[in-house]
């Protein structure tokens, strides 16, 4: 059926049924949806598609650990500067070898200094 067809109450109860509470509706929405099977059958699938995204809500999301970084480097690319940004893992991964190096150095420089003492 044409949408320049279709009863009025249908036309301007779309909105209506997308909001998905009853209660919004007036009386008259209801006795029409009561008795009009198209507006039912939209009123179904809307219920349908807030069931499936109160679902998704629950769902837990895996996030990407470099996706801040590489939403930042595309904003200075859009801003039209030089990204000068290092992801969050491979500084924490430089910080690391730093750290275990720094350790290294104080190991073997204890030794050195036992070693002349002797």
């Amino acid at each position: 059926m044409r949408s320049d067809r279709l009863h009025p109450h249908c036309r301007d109860l779309t909105e209506d049924l997308a909001a998905g509470d009853d209660v919004v509706l007036s009386a008259d929405a209801r006795t029409h949806v009561a008795e009009c099977l198209r507006c039912q059958a939209e009123l179904a699938n809307f219920r349908r598609l807030r069931r499936s995204m109160r679902a998704l809500a629950d769902a837990p999301v895996p996030v990407d650990p470099s996706l801040e970084h590489d939403i930042l480097v595309a904003l200075d690319a859009v801003d039209g500067r030089p990204s000068l940004r290092v992801p969050g893992y491979a500084a924490a991964a430089v910080g690391g070898l730093a750290a275990a190096a720094g350790v290294i150095a104080l190991a073997t420089r204890g030794r050195r200094g036992g070693r002349l003492a002797v």
